[in-house]
């Protein structure tokens, strides 16, 4: 039962990021999950690591836990993927914040990470 309801979750967010539900704005390469978690770790171009706020186990730091993320972020904004809600949150972490939390996320990760490596981390967070 529990492979169906997570073949039917992957399924869903795959119809939802296709191409006529992806929007515009957030064209970007594909992702490598196994970079992005090196990334999560790692500062990168300045910018700090995901885990200096964020953590994987539900405790609450700065920023809220990544703990069971890729469900969540298949949630949070209707008519948005899960895809371009991460995207969205590390380009422009301001537009969507989580209740109990501030704008206090780092906003230059647009600036000193690539394309690929924004990527790389959506593809990271999107197993959790």
């Amino acid at each position: 039962m529990r492979r169906i309801l997570t073949l039917t979750l992957i399924l869903c967010v795959a119809a939802a990021c296709s191409p006529a539900g992806r929007n515009a704005d957030t064209d970007f390469p594909p992702g490598d999950a196994a970079r992005g978690a090196v990334w999560f770790t790692e500062s990168l171009g300045g910018a700090p690591a995901c885990s200096t706020c964020h953590t994987l186990d539900g405790t609450k730091l700065t920023g809220p836990s990544f703990q069971g993320f890729s469900a969540a972020a298949s949630t949070r904004i209707e008519g948005l993927c899960a895809e371009d809600y991460v995207h969205t949150s590390i380009m422009r972490p301001a537009d969507y914040l989580v209740n109990g939390f501030g704008n206090s996320m780092y906003n230059q990760y647009g600036q000193r990470l690539s394309p690929q490596q924004i990527a790389d981390l959506t593809a990271y967070l999107l197993t959790l």
